[in-house]
């Protein structure tokens, strides 16, 4: 598998899961018919927040198309996820809104099972908030 077909699967991989609270560090499934919180309104030099993230399915499969949604506070300029030594960006679509859509390529049996990916959300003054995610790609 190539460098840019493990780092589309980390793009992927950010949409996987929410947080149960804004503070906490593990991040949970949001359903996808789940409402997703209104973006947080902060200063710029306030510390980022990773509020949730949102997938079209939670378990990734060769050829899936998987969509997701990421919401943060509206101060956040990046935010990108890192897997297995490699990171992508998810495009902003609107202030704390970052969202994507990919089709997945074929993935080699040895690759498949579950991971932990680190999602980082940056603002301009260079505060980072951070999350783990765990998903499997089957």
């Amino acid at each position: 598998m190539t460098p840019a077909a493990v780092a589309s699967i980390a793009v992927l991989l950010l949409a996987a899961c929410a947080p149960p609270h804004p503070a906490a560090n593990n991040v949970a499934a949001l359903p996808t018919n789940a409402v997703l919180p209104t973006p947080l309104v902060l200063p710029g030099d306030a510390p980022p927040q990773i509020l949730a993230v949102q997938l079209s399915d939670p378990v990734f499969h060769s050829g899936e198309t998987v969509s997701g949604t990421v919401v943060t506070s509206t101060n956040v300029a990046d935010v990108r996820v890192q897997f297995a030594g490699h990171s992508g960006s998810i495009p902003q679509r609107g202030p704390g809104l970052f969202a994507l859509s990919y089709t997945l390529p074929n993935i080699p049996f040895f690759l498949r099972g579950a991971y932990t990916a680190t999602i980082f959300a940056r603002n301009a003054a260079g505060l980072t908030a951070t999350r783990d995610i765990s998903v499997t790609i089957k």
